[in-house]
Parts: structure tokens; sequence; C-alpha cells
């Protein structure tokens, strides 16, 4: 479980001890011919490409080891590479994986002066599950039908789904999402820009959908994915030493070819009936479009300052078919308001920025944003009713609501040098948000923060940051909790008055040009002092050590421990009359805390001529507890607690190269992943079939009403070893 904070962490250790010392170690001249190639114009073609065989072998769940990558065993070709520079251009191209799954090729060209332009092609693999059954057979596209003679015997009460798991077919659940993009810069003048790119992403194969008719008979299916989406930008810029401009055109289409899914009712066979219908109906992801001009300038002014101004305008659209409101021929049909979306939202951003160091020591900072989303769909009347979960019908429905939002943000800092490479710096913000048809019409934060900054110093940096916010809300709307009938004292934490202080620190330090030390630390409290139901607090705290050796050029070792711990606790009220709603002895909360640990550590060896050894490992492990509590003298039943929660990921890696000649390598390299999961929700306890409720041993067989896709969280272990030729040219 990482964050932003750890990534942080990870990019400041990640500088090497040597160029924190005093007298940092010149770089060698490139010895091999594709170092060469790159950095010399020498007219001639250089390349290289791994050449290799793999074997895998997975016990467990191969589809969880394998879940954004394809390591199949075979023969491959991968990280191959071909390029030419001369004093006019230079053309590289490059190929990873070639023929599995997760191939990729890139080409970049560069015209001096005149163009450059990049095109790439690439696969990311999705491996949902290799444990995958169920009862349903896809007849189209999105269709799912159960055999006729298995919904009369269970309609009768003959069977249940659970006599016909047997029969169940079991099958790879995966997807597949193709990208092909092409970025090009023309370079139109010695001033001017203009660029282009198109961007092609299509995903096919098929994801969980759940279905159902209430929470007393739900379904889940392999519903089908046939996405398209198609991206284009467009930009010209002019810039010389005074100032920049730029504007551009950019937008996106999405379409699916699946607009709806429809499935059998597995305990009822025709006909329909007002409280069983025989199928259920839900419309899948609707096609839709974004196109918005954008245009950006900025200016050098006196006083060493610079402005900088950024607006956009957009429009989003969505007109795809309705489906109607039930497909249960025994439910009475309300008329549509209008036979298709007719969705239409307005996009609007502008943001205004002034940076300034009107004395050596002193810079100001000051950035104006607002943004807004404003949505211009017609009100979607509902005078003849409406139908839910295709059983329930409603003679009175109120019309459509849409959310529409606008933000301002202002921020200003100011920054000190203080000492030498030391710099202090104070800042203040102010978020405003208005809401349409959310529990509060509008709310503000204001932040106070202050850092202070040592960089730039040979031998050691700090970094430090604190921040103080306070959120709060204006024009409470409870009828808009009535309406859905949530509790009177429910509050969205995204939009709740909260609190919220955080601590930051990062410190790094190099002994003598061959020691390197990073440590870090990060405190964060959050309480929503005015939420009597909904979240009450989240609190983080993140630690981590690091440290890098290089005594000479043949080792070279790096290790750091990382520990996180996430406390939060939420409440609620079980209540089903108005009496339960006003009774705060009906109160129960859910007390929720998650530890993380990761461990990574390697070491590089180059001490046989020609041999460079890389041994590498990485250990994770999370616990995650929730706790369910009961207000004192509470009617409720005392609450089952669940087990906890964990995961744990062992990773290691060997890999060996002997330079056998100038242009040749030969290598070889081990891999072993080690995955341990214990998880409620998903697990071999929970879910013992695709039809539930389970059987319990020694309990009679009971009439299921719940066809699930037999989907679990299981552990693994990996091995995967593979040899290599290495050819340079």
């Amino acid at each position: 479980m990482r964050n932003p904070f750890a990534l942080a962490i990870a990019l400041l250790f990640s500088i090497a001890p040597g160029a924190l010392a005093q007298d940092p170690r010149s770089l060698p001249l490139p010895t091999n011919s594709v170092d060469v190639g790159r950095s010399q114009v020498t007219g001639k073609w250089y390349g290289t490409v791994d050449f290799g065989a793999r074997a895998t072998t997975v016990d467990g769940d191969e589809a969880r080891f394998q879940r954004f990558r394809d390591l199949r065993p075979g023969v491959y070709a991968t990280n191959a590479l071909a390029g030419r520079r001369t004093d006019d251009w230079t053309l590289e191209a490059r190929a990873w994986n070639v023929g599995y799954r997760d191939q990729r090729y890139q080409i970049d060209l560069q015209r001096v002066g005149r163009l450059t332009a990049s095109f790439l092609y690439d696969q990311i693999p999705l491996f949902i599950s290799r444990d995958t059954r169920t009862l349903y057979t896809e007849t189209a596209p999105g269709v799912f039908r159960l055999e006729d003679a298995m919904q009369l015997e269970i309609q009768s009460g003959a069977k249940t789904l659970r006599s016909f798991e047997d029969q169940a077919t079991r099958f790879d659940m995966r997807t597949l999402r193709t990208i092909g993009q092409a970025d090009v810069v023309f370079n139109a003048t010695r001033h001017s820009d203009l660029l282009i790119q198109i961007r092609s992403t299509s995903r096919e194969g098929a994801i969980p959908f759940g279905g159902g008719f209430g929470l007393n008979n739900a379904v889940e299916l392999a519903a089908p994915i046939e996405f398209q989406t198609t991206d284009v930008r467009t930009e010209f810029e002019w810039a010389n030493q005074r100032g920049l401009l730029r504007f551009g055109w950019d937008g996106s289409t999405f379409n699916n070819a699946v607009e709806s899914i429809v499935w059998d009712n597995p305990v009822r066979f025709g006909p329909d009936a007002a409280g069983g219908p025989s199928q259920g109906r839900m419309g899948s992801w609707p096609g839709n479009s974004l196109m918005y001009v954008h245009g950006t300038g900025t200016l050098s002014l006196p006083a060493r300052s610079r402005v900088t101004a950024y607006v956009a305008m957009g429009q989003g659209r969505n007109d795809t078919d309705l489906l109607p409101f039930t497909i249960n021929t025994a439910v009475t049909q309300p008329e549509l308001d209008r036979t298709t979306a007719q969705a239409e939202s307005a996009m609007a951003i502008a943001q205004f920025t002034l940076a300034m160091r009107p004395v050596r020591r002193v810079a100001l900072n000051a950035r104006y944003r607002y943004a807004g989303v404003d949505m211009q769909t017609p009100v979607f009347e509902r005078p003849g009713g409406s139908v839910s979960y295709d059983t329930n019908f409603t003679a009175t429905a109120g019309p459509s609501e849409y959310h529409s939002v606008r933000r301002v943000t202002f921020d200003a800092d100011a920054g000190f040098e203080v000492a030498p490479y030391t710099s202090l710096k104070l800042g203040y913000s102010h978020l405003g948000a208005d809401y349409q048809h959310r529990l509060w019409e509008q709310t503000g934060e204001r932040v106070f923060r202050v850092s202070l900054d040592t960089t730039g110093h040979q031998r050691f940096g700090l970094r430090g940051l604190y921040e103080n916010r306070r959120r709060a809300g204006e024009g409470f709307e409870p009828e808009a909790l009535a309406e859905v009938g949530e509790l009177e004292g429910m509050r969205h934490f995204d939009i709740a008055d909260r609190n919220r202080q955080r601590f930051t620190v990062i410190a790094n330090a190099a002994a003598g040009g061959m020691v390197g030390f990073t440590a870090s630390a990060g405190i964060g409290r959050d309480q929503y002092p005015e939420s009597p139901h909904g979240l009450q607090f989240y609190d983080s705290d993140q630690y981590s050590l690091g440290i890098s050796a290089a005594p000479d050029e043949r080792y070279d070792v790096f290790a750091s421990y990382g520990w996180e711990r996430y406390h939060a606790l939420q409440r609620s009220r079980n209540a089903t009359t108005a009496a339960d709603q006003a009774n705060p002895v009906r109160d129960w909360t859910t007390d929720y805390d998650g530890t993380v640990n990761f461990l990574e550590a390697g070491i590089n060896i180059s001490v046989i001529a020609r041999t460079l050894i890389r041994i590498s490992a990485d250990w994770n492990s999370s616990n995650d507890t929730y706790l369910y509590g009961l207000v004192t003298g509470s009617p409720l039943a005392v609450p089952q607690q669940l087990p906890q929660v964990k995961n744990e990921m062992t990773r290691g890696e060997i890999d060996l190269s002997y330079e056998l000649g100038r242009n040749l390598r030969v290598g070889g390299a081990y891999w072993y992943d080690d995955y341990k999961v214990q998880d409620f929700a998903l697990g071999p306890t929970t879910l013992t079939g695709i039809a539930l409720p389970p059987v319990q041993e020694g309990a009679p067989v009971v009439a299921t009403n719940a066809l699930l896709l037999g989907y679990l969280y299981r552990p693994y272990t990996a091995h995967v070893g593979m040899v290599r030729l290495t050819y340079l040219w």
C-alpha cells in the first residue's frame, strides 16, 4: 500500500550519494555501440536486442500474478532497439515483449529544427480471474440466458441453484487495452510550434457486472467490454524571450458497442409477474463526447516577475437512447419524458499566476483558479411514475436532479532565504465551492502552511511542511437527506466541516561520497466535529528510513524500511421508523485500523571481470481490522466481529550478466513471488460456490437466491527463470 508521500521518499532516496559529495566523480565516456550512437553524431546504425527463453510456474492464483503483464513460458524478444543519428535527423525504434499480451512498440523521429514525432503502440492486459464460472450462456453481445429446464425446476422448488453448480462453465476473465498514439510537433518558424496528438484506446474482454432484482436476488455476469476512446489534441505555440502564447482545441469521444445488459432470472421462468420478472435489463456505459478550446499566455514583467494566464471552455454531450423503465411486461410501463438522454454540460476553467522575486532573498507567488461544471441537461419529468428493480412500480416520482459545481481557489506564498541553502516559505490558500443539489450550498476552506527547505547543500538536505486546514459549509439543505431516506445527522465526508493538520519532513545526508541516508515522517489528523453520523475522524502516520552505500566501483548496496498506519471511525444508526431515527442508543460504529510495513533491499556486484550480478528483495505486509461497536444500553444485537484482513507480498530477483565480447552478452535471471491473503469479503470460507447462501456443514440445503461468478482472493507462489542473449551493434 503506497501513497504519494512514499513516492516522494523514493525519489529522494534515488539520489546517488556521489551527487552529494564535494568532488563528484566525472562520468566515463560511453563505450558500447548503443551509448555511442545515442550520444554522438556518427551517422551509423546502432541497436540492441535481447533474445531468450522463459519458464514460469505458478502455484495458486495465476491471474493475480500476471495481473497487468504476460509472463507465459516460451521464447521471447524484448528491449529491442534500432537507431541512427546524423547532423540533420535522428531516428530510433524500440520494442518490448514482442508477440505477448503486454507488447509495446515505439518510434521516435526528430528532424533538427523542423519536426519531432513519436508513435506508440501499447497493449495492457488485465487478467482478472482464472477461477470464474457461470451457468449463463451469452447468446448475443450483452444477452445472457439460462437453460429453460433449469429455471423451471428451480421455480417449482424441486431443485436449487446449488443443484446445478457442477454444470457451470469455467472461463478466464480478462480484458486487453490497446493504445495507439501519435505525437507530432512541427517547428513552423523560429518562434512557433504546432502540436498534434492523436490517441486511440480500445478495450475488449469481460468484467464482473452486478445485476439482480433487489438485494434478495443478486446476479453476477461476465459483462462484455467493447470500448473505443479517441482523443485529439491540437496546439499552436509562439514564444520569445519576453513571453509565450499558446492556444488549441481538444476533443474526446467514447463509444460502447454494447448498450445494455439483459439476463434471465435464475429463480423464475416466465411469464412475467409483478413481483417476479423472468428477466432483467440494465443500461451499459453510454457513449459521450467532450470538446473544448484553451489558451495560455505568459509575459515577463519588470522586477523579475512573470504573469501567466490559462483559460479553457468546454462542452460535454451524451445523447444515448434511453431504455424503457422496465423489461417486466407485468408491471405498468410509465411513458418516457424523452427518448434520448439529451445530456449536456458546460465546463470553464481559468487560472492566473503571478511569480516575482523583487529582491534576491525574497520570492512571492500568487495564483487564482476558477473551475466550473454547469449541467445543462433538461429536467427529466416522471409524471407517470417509475419502476425500480423491475418489480416495484411507484405512481408518483419526482423529477431528475443534476449536480453542478463551481470551485474557486486563491493561493499566496512568500519565500525568504533565511540562511545559505535554506529558505522559509509562508503560505495561505482559500478554497471555495458552490454546489447544486448537495447537502451544502457552499463550502469554504482556509489553509495556512509553513515550510522549511534546505536544498543545494553538498552533504545535507531537509524539507519540512506544516499545514493547517479549516473547512466549513453554508446553506445546509436537510431536505436533500430526507429525499433519499438518509439520517438527519448524516454528513458526506467530501464536503462536511473538517479540521485537518498535516506535518511532513524528509531529510537526506551523504558521508564521504560513499554512504547516503534518507529519513522521512508524515503525520495527518482529520476531524469532522459537525458530523453526528458519517466519518468522525481519519488519522495517518508514515515513517521510513533508507541507506545506500557505494564503497567502490565493485559494490552498490541499498535498503529502505517503511511503516504506515491508518485509523478511522464512522458512526451510523440502525433505524426503520421515525422513532428509531430519533433514538441515539441505536447508534453503531465502525472502527478501522490498518498498518503497512515494507522493506526493500538490493546489491549490485561487479567483482568478477566482465560480470554484473544484481540481487534485490521486496517485502510488503498490510493488516486491516474492522471493529463494530454499540453504545451503552443499545437494543441492537451484539455484532459478530469480522476476522482481520491480511495481505503479504514477498519478491526476490537475481540477475546475472556476462560480457562475452564487445557486442555480445549472455545472462540469466530468476524471479520469485509469494503472495498470501486472508480476506473475508471474497475468501474461500465466505464463497463456497457460485450459489449463495452457502450450505454450512451439517445444515440442511436451503433455497439459494444469489448466482455469482466465484471470483476469489487467493494466494500464489510463482517462479520465473530466464536465459537471454544480448546482441549490440
